[in-house]
C-alpha cells in the first residue's frame, strides 16, 4: 500500500498544481461575461461592447494555455506563456492541415499550457554550444515547444478521434442522464473540494461537455461545456450551474448562523463575526471555501451532509426547469449578471429561502444532536493553543517555549518585524521550508520541505481557516479573497 502511495504521490500533486493553474484563466471569466451581458440588446445594446465579451469566450484554449503555463513554471515567468502561445498556434495550425474536423477545444489549450510550464522549468538555464548561445536559455523554451507541440498535433492526429468520442460519450451521458448526472455532479464537485481538484471537474462539464453552434455572418462555430453555451445562447445550457445558486447565496449563509447559535456562549460574539463575514461573502460573490474549510475537517458528517445537499439543489433546479450561468461562481453578482440569459430565474427566490431554512435547522440540529466540533465550540486547549495568551497554564508553556527557537535566526523576518507576510512566513517554517508558494482564489498553494514545521494553530490565529497537508510536502492555507495578496507578500521575503 505504502509503495502504491508513492508511486500516486506525484500524480496527485500534479492533479493539485494543475487546480491551481486553472484558477488564472478563469479569473478573465467574469469581465468577459460583464462586457457580453452589458453589450446585449437589453441592456445597453452596444454591439462592440458584446463582440468584445464574446472574443474572450471564442479564445478561451489560447487563453486557458497561456494562463496554465504560467501557473505551472517557475517564478510564474512569462516566457512560459510565450512558449504557450507558439506551441499552441504551432498545434491548431498542424491540426487543420492533418485533419481540421479535430477539435481539442479547452484541453487542447490545457495540454499545451501543461507542456510549455513543464518544459520551462526544464530548460530555462540550458547551456548549448557558444555558436548557438543566443539561443540557450529561457529563449530556448519556446523552441523546444513549439517542437513537442508539433510531435503532440502528429500523436493527436491519431489518438484524438477516440479520446474525443469517449469524452462526448460521457458528456452527453451526463448531459442526457438528467437529474442522475446533475446529483453525482453536484455531490462530486464539493467533496473534491479538500484536495483542490474540482476545478478539473468543473472545467469538462464548464467547457467540454456539450456542444452548440453559433453562425454568425454566415460563420459557424461550435461552442462547447455549459459555461460557453449558456452565454452563447444555447436555452439548454445552465443546469450544471444553476443548482449551486440555492447552496451558496442561501444555504451555506444559514449554515453560518447555525453554527453561530451553537457556539459557546462565550466564544459567540468573537466567532459570530467572522462567520457572519464570510456567509456575506458567499451571498455575494460565491466564494464558499473559507466557510466549508471551517467546518469540513472539525465535523465531517456535516460536509458530507453538505454534499448530498448540492447535489439535491441541482436535481430541485433541474425538476424546475431553472437555467442559471455564472463567470466566476454562484453569487448574487453572478445571478443579477446571467438572469436575463436564463430561464425561470425567479425559481431561486422561494427555492433559496427553503433551502437557507434546511440548512439552519439540519446543521443545528446535526451540531447539537451529534456534539459536533463546529467553530465556536473546539475544546478549550485548542483555543488556547491557537491563541496564546499571557495566563496559560504551566502546561502549556512547554509546548510555547518549545517553538519559540524555531522562529528566530535568519531563516525568519527580524522579530520587530510584524507585518502579515512576516507572521505568515512564520507560521509557515520560515524560508527554507517553503520550495515554492502561489496561490488560487481563497487557498495558499505550497510545496514545503518539511510540512511539521508548519505551525497550524498560529496560522489559524492570523485568520487562516484551515490547513490540508498532502503526501509529497503539497499543503494547502485556506484562507479566503486576500490568498493572492497574501502569497505575494510571502514572497518579497522568498526574494
Amino acid at each position: 500500500m505504502q509503495t502504491l502511495k508513492t508511486f500516486l504521490a506525484p500524480f496527485g500533486r500534479g492533479l493539485v498544481k494543475l487546480g491551481k493553474a486553472l484558477m488564472l484563466p478563469i479569473a478573465v471569466l467574469p469581465i468577459a461575461g460583464l462586457l457580453l451581458r452589458l453589450g446585449q440588446p437589453d441592456l445597453l445594446n452596444i454591439a462592440f461592447v458584446a463582440e468584445a465579451g464574446q472574443a474572450v469566450f471564442t479564445n478561451l484554449p489560447v487563453i486557458f494555455a497561456l494562463g496554465i503555463a504560467i501557473g505551472f513554471a517557475d517564478e510564474n515567468h512569462g516566457a512560459a506563456a510565450l512558449a504557450a502561445y507558439v506551441g499552441y498556434v504551432i498545434l491548431t495550425a498542424s491540426l487543420r492541415v492533418l485533419d481540421e474536423s479535430i477539435d481539442m477545444g479547452v484541453l487542447g489549450g490545457i495540454i499545451v499550457g501543461v507542456t510549455a510550464g513543464l518544459l520551462y522549468n526544464k530548460y530555462k538555464s540550458i547551456k548549448l554550444p557558444s555558436y548557438l548561445a543566443f539561443f540557450g536559455g529561457r529563449r530556448f523554451v519556446p523552441i523546444v515547444t513549439g517542437a513537442v507541440c508539433l510531435v503532440i498535433a502528429g500523436l493527436a492526429y491519431f489518438v484524438w478521434p477516440p479520446i474525443a468520442r469517449v469524452i462526448g460519450a460521457f458528456g452527453d451521458w451526463t448531459i442526457t442522464s438528467g437529474n442522475i448526472g446533475l446529483f453525482f455532479y453536484g455531490f462530486a464537485n464539493r467533496l473534491l473540494i479538500p484536495l483542490g481538484l474540482h476545478h478539473i471537474l468543473n472545467n469538462l462539464v464548464w467547457f467540454q461537455f456539450g456542444d452548440f453552434e453559433i453562425i454568425k455572418e454566415g460563420v459557424a462555430t461550435v461552442v462547447h461545456g455549459d459555461l460557453t453555451r449558456f452565454f452563447a445562447g444555447d436555452p439548454m445550457a445552465g443546469p450544471f450551474m444553476a443548482g449551486f445558486f440555492p447552496v451558496m447565496m442561501f444555504g451555506l449563509p444559514a449554515a453560518c448562523l447555525a453554527m453561530i447559535a451553537t457556539a459557546k456562549t462565550a466564544r459567540r460574539k468573537a466567532i459570530g463575526g467572522l462567520l457572519l463575514s464570510m456567509a456575506l461573502t458567499s451571498f455575494l460573490t460565491g466564494i464558499t471555501e473559507p466557510i466549508e474549510f471551517s467546518f469540513m475537517f472539525l465535523a465531517f458528517p456535516l460536509y458530507v451532509l453538505h454534499s448530498l445537499l448540492t447535489g439535491l439543489s441541482m436535481v430541485i433546479m433541474n425538476t424546475l426547469d431553472v437555467k442559471l450561468g455564472f463567470t466566476f461562481s454562484a453569487g448574487l453578482f453572478d445571478y443579477l449578471l446571467s438572469y436575463g440569459l436564463g430561464k425561470n430565474g425567479l425559481y431561486l427566490i422561494p427555492v433559496g429561502i427553503v433551502y437557507g431554512v434546511v440548512y439552519y435547522f439540519l446543521f443545528k440540529w446535526a451540531i447539537v444532536k451529534f456534539n459536533l466540533t463546529t467553530p465556536g465550540r473546539e475544546p478549550e486547549e485548542t483555543d488556547q493553543e491557537a491563541a496564546p495568551t499571557a495566563q496559560e497554564t504551566p502546561a502549556a508553556a512547554p509546548a510555547v517555549q518549545e517553538q519559540a527557537p524555531a522562529v528566530t535566526g535568519e531563516d525568519f523576518p527580524p522579530a520587530d518585524d510584524q507585518s502579515r507576510g512576516a507572521k505568515y512566513l512564520r507560521g509557515l517554517g520560515g524560508k527554507s521550508n517553503i520550495k515554492t508558494i502561489d496561490a488560487c482564489a481563497t487557498r495558499l498553494r505550497l510545496e514545503v520541505a518539511d510540512a511539521e514545521k508548519i505551525n497550524t494553530p498560529a496560522l489559524k490565529a492570523l485568520g487562516a481557516r484551515g490547513v490540508v497537508k498532502a503526501a509529497g510536502g503539497a499543503v494547502q492555507v485556506i484562507i479566503g479573497p486576500e490568498a493572492d495578496l497574501i502569497s505575494d507578500e510571502i514572497k518579497k521575503y522568498l526574494k
